[in-house]
């Protein structure tokens, strides 16, 4: 029978120790690789969007912060270092896929915000007409795909978003100048809680995670942050309305409100070195959306009561 002795011992020893320091090797390049492109470019966002509340504000200077709010992230995201990366050749899904996907959640949350707040808050009723600014901005250009790509006479998808965000100032001024509407009346309020916590948002956001557990990593890791580009929406969005309309927090909503912020910077700040479907996976990630919907669910029915 074969014995082995002290030098195969050192051996397995040193081959050991050999494969540990290019593990922690690896593992420490791409921690460092991580850390120095978060100097260049942020990769977690642990505050919200800031309106200002005074008691003497007009119903114009709210709806014009609150429409601040709600464009913050597609603003950042299309002056950010590298740009709008969804469409971009050398900085793309691919190469920079987190970013590129944050890029797309960010897309599709302000797409239904924006189509809610000026069908329904920036009206006088149902039969009012729609602001013609933010009707062309939500139909013409923020209708292009996040991945167009510009082409002739046809602009790409960051060209039609800064130019429905130019028609979003437009009716900003306009408002400001009390030449545009802006009626946010209880139920509007209570409807856009109905979107946010809806099929299109947070419902979207859920889905893009369902079956989590058999997805491959790179999927998965994609879907994270594509729900936390939505969630970035969402956390602007309900701070502002909660900011400006005090009679929320008037409903005995502090509570909810200070743990639905705290779900939401928790997903707004994940941005662990590796995700799988055991670690760092998207089960904890359905977690925290479960949870600050019901906070936030909250909110909304107590505006009725």
């Amino acid at each position: 029978m074969y014995k082995p002795n002290k030098t195969h011992f050192l051996i397995v020893g040193k081959t050991l120790l050999i494969q540990a320091a290019i593990f922690i090797a690896i593992i420490a390049g791409m921690w460092g690789f991580q850390k120095l492109y978060a100097l260049t470019d942020k990769t977690v966002f642990p505050e919200p969007y800031q309106v200002s509340y005074s008691p003497e504000m007009t119903e114009e200077e709210k709806g014009a912060q609150l429409l601040d709010a709600l464009v913050s992230r597609m603003k950042y995201e299309l002056n950010s270092t590298y740009g709008w990366s969804a469409n971009d050749i050398l900085f793309n899904k691919w190469v920079m896929d987190n970013r590129a996907y944050r890029q797309f959640g960010t897309y599709v949350a302000t797409k239904m915000l924006l189509d809610n707040y000026s069908t329904v808050i920036a009206k006088l009723g149902n039969s009012d007409r729609e602001n013609e600014d933010l009707y062309k901005a939500r139909l013409n250009q923020f209708a292009f795909a996040p991945q167009r790509w510009g082409m002739l006479f046809i602009p790409s998808a960051e060209q039609a978003y800064h130019k429905g965000l130019d028609l979003v100032e437009k009716y900003k001024k306009d408002l400001l100048n009390k030449k545009a509407v802006y009626n946010a009346r209880t139920d509007d309020i209570y409807e856009a809680f109905n979107v946010i916590l809806g099929e299109t948002v947070f419902g979207y956001a859920l889905g893009l995670l369902q079956d989590s557990q058999n997805l491959s990593f790179y999927e998965l890791d994609n879907k994270i942050y594509e729900v936390q580009g939505v969630m970035l929406v969402v956390r602007d969005y309900v701070n502002a309305l909660y900011t400006l309309y005090p009679e929320i927090a008037a409903k005995g909503n502090a509570e909810n409100f200070a743990e639905a912020m705290n779900l939401l910077n928790k997903i707004c700040t994940y941005d662990p070195l590796y995700i799988t479907s055991t670690v760092n996976s998207g089960e904890l990630i359905i977690s925290y959306l479960l949870f600050a919907r019901n906070r936030i669910s909250d909110i909304r029915d107590s505006i009725r009561i």
